[in-house]
């Protein structure tokens, strides 16, 4: 290995091992507000969070602006999430401006295994007097940007409005995100309002039933943040079009309001003192530019599709006979308003009879952008035999990205098609080759004759013969089944005891199907408590037993009562106790472990039944 690939890979190595210990942890900091009155206070935290139990201390910026009245104090977290440990601690400052102005709280650092990172700076705004009551409007017009917005200053309740872009092209996506931002406890939310968004074509993406909780930070201050709804829209029209509000209705627990102070100062801030309001949230109207495609390089067969697509064209078959079906479909797939755009034509030779295609379209939601594809299949049926070519498809779309008309073009497909089978009786006329109206218009003109009849004497009884009292003693025992069946349906709807017995095994299947499906997956957790509800089901419901009585001096003692051995008893506490176990110790087991354990547990549910 030369000495210049040597010095390239260690620079590589070393780059990259810091790279892995900057993500081991993480270092932010935030305010409780960033404009303040001359003579109030704020606080400012330090956050560094990782893997870590052992995290290291934080080093703070200089505070030669502010009194420091408290701190730092300090506190420290720690959680568990699906078997991954995360730790975070915490140092707080309790501040007052020494005068008015603004003024920048510099970066705080941390160091860890040789590499240090920091956090971003937060500017404070002092103003005489009461800082939430002097607080002006913004008239900012910049775009808002991570970390920094001017809309939502300081505000504890906010719903806002993201749009991916505001300069599109007619048919090009657009993704609205519908984020509440607060610093408060909220109780739950209703929709009030949802935007018709007039001129634009709309698809929802699929959100969690509850909203994800995450922190943000804004302006310098932390934020809860939960997205409340995500659409993309397709503009259907140019000009100036305007994404409208979406109104909800949020319950928030705010401080209540005591005599001689402002409402900014009650809202939203004492723990102790606070009650459950109804408080109405408007996003803000989100003006969108919609520009029409341009015409230099439009191709003659564009229909309107914007955005990433492939085709392809496809048979089942490559030779066939005459007569034979053919299935042929088309397939069209990409990002873009996929719904909206229309197939092209394939065109079909005369002597291949096509059937009206079957077209279906499938619509992926998962991500930010809306994806899909959309299939024409069509039946091709070959009425003479020979070579026959589907010559290439054509599809034209605008890409948004480029800025630009591309083509895509399908191969030709070439067919084969041999004679087909003659028919008994046909060999000599035109053999079977008839179009649909031919077969039609055969079928009207002509009463075939039957070859084949049956024939009764004069004065012949049905019932007279074995056959019908065979067929009416065949009813009269489904009918006695049935009610049989009827009694012992209501047996088990009158007895509850009756019907979880006839039911145990039925469940225990249930769950151990349910766990083999969770051996191929990572739920370690939901293996065995598949397995657990599998066992504790089928004895609790055999036996009768009550969930608060079951315990293993119980089990025992019923097991007993029905003659069951003292080894069976010992093997099905041992595989209950070591599933219950496992289910919460999060004690990493490989497949094939839990395979073993799913076929013992099986074989002791399938002995079980034999005695209860």
């Amino acid at each position: 290995m030369s000495k210049k690939v040597f010095h390239i890979i260690l620079i590589w190595n070393i780059w990259l091992t810091g790279l892995l210990i900057a993500q081991d942890i993480s270092i932010r900091a935030y305010v409780s507000k960033n404009r303040v009155g001359l003579n109030e206070q704020f606080q400012y935290s330090v956050e560094v969070s990782g893997k870590s139990t052992s995290l290291p201390n934080p080093k703070f910026p200089a505070f030669s602006d502010f009194y420091v009245l408290s701190g730092p104090n300090s506190s420290t977290s720690i959680q568990w999430v699906n078997g991954a440990m995360s730790s975070s601690k915490t140092a707080s400052f309790y501040l007052q401006p020494r005068k008015q102005g603004k003024f920048i709280i510099g970066k705080a650092s941390v160091t860890y295994k040789g590499k240090t990172l920091q956090s971003r700076p937060i500017t404070i705004t002092v103003v005489k007097g009461n800082a939430s009551a002097a607080a002006p409007p913004s008239k900012s017009k910049k775009a808002p940007v991570r970390r920094s917005d001017a809309d939502i200053a300081g505000s504890s309740l906010y719903l806002k409005a993201h749009v991916s872009r505001r300069n599109v092209y007619i048919g090009q996506q657009i993704l609205v995100t519908y984020k509440l931002y607060f610093r408060v406890q909220v109780r739950g939310y209703n929709w009030d309002k949802t935007p018709s968004n007039a001129g634009f074509w709309t698809e929802d993406f699929q959100l969690p039933s509850q909203p994800v909780i995450e922190q943000e930070i804004v302006n310098g201050i932390n934020y809860n943040v939960a997205v409340l709804k995500k659409e993309a829209l397709f503009p259907t029209q140019t000009g100036t079009l305007t994404i409208e509000p979406l109104r909800i209705k949020v319950e928030a627990a705010i401080r209540s309001r005591r005599r001689g102070r402002s409402l900014f100062d009650d809202f939203f801030n004492d723990p102790f003192f606070s009650q459950t309001v109804q408080k109405s949230l408007a996003s803000n109207p989100v003006k969108i530019t919609v520009l029409p495609l341009p015409e230099k390089g439009k191709p003659a067969d564009f229909t309107g599709a914007v955005g990433q697509f492939r085709l392809n064209l496809s048979t089942d078959k490559q030779q066939a006979r005459v007569n034979e079906a053919i299935a042929l479909r088309m397939t069209l797939q990409g990002k873009g308003n996929i719904k909206l755009a229309d197939l092209p034509k394939v065109p079909i030779p005369p002597d291949l009879e096509q059937y009206e295609p079957k077209v279906s379209t499938k619509l992926n939601k998962q991500h930010n952008s809306i994806s899909g594809k959309k299939t024409a299949e069509y039946i091709l049926v070959p009425r003479v035999e020979g070579q026959f070519q589907i010559k290439p498809v054509h599809f034209s779309f605008f890409d948004p990205l480029q800025k630009k008309y591309k083509t895509i073009t399908t191969r030709p497909i070439m067919l084969t098609i041999l004679k087909g089978k003659q028919q008994p009786g046909l060999a000599g006329a035109a053999g079977n080759n008839y179009s649909r109206e031919e077969v039609t218009l055969l079928g009207q003109d002509i009463r075939f004759i039957k070859e084949f009849s049956v024939f009764h004497p004069i004065g012949y009884r049905p019932y007279w013969t074995l056959s019908f009292w065979l067929f009416v003693l065949g009813v009269l025992i489904l009918f006695i089944l049935f009610e049989l069946y009827d009694e012992h349906q209501a047996r088990l709807l009158g007895d509850e005891r009756l019907a979880r017995r006839h039911k145990a095994g039925k469940l225990a299947a249930k769950q151990l199907a349910r766990a083999k499906a969770l051996l191929l997956s990572e739920d370690q957790t939901g293996f065995y408590k598949a397995i657990s509800t599998a066992l504790q089901g089928f004895v609790r419901d055999k036996l009768n037993i009550e969930l608060t009585e079951f315990n293993n001096s119980n089990i025992k003692s019923k097991f007993n009562e029905r003659g069951i051995p003292e080894e069976e008893t010992g093997a099905y506490l041992s595989v209950l106790e070591e599933s219950d176990f496992r289910q919460f110790a999060n004690i990493k087991s490989e497949r094939s472990e839990r395979q073993a354990f799913y076929e013992k547990a099986k074989m002791i549910l399938t002995r079980l039944e034999k005695w209860i």
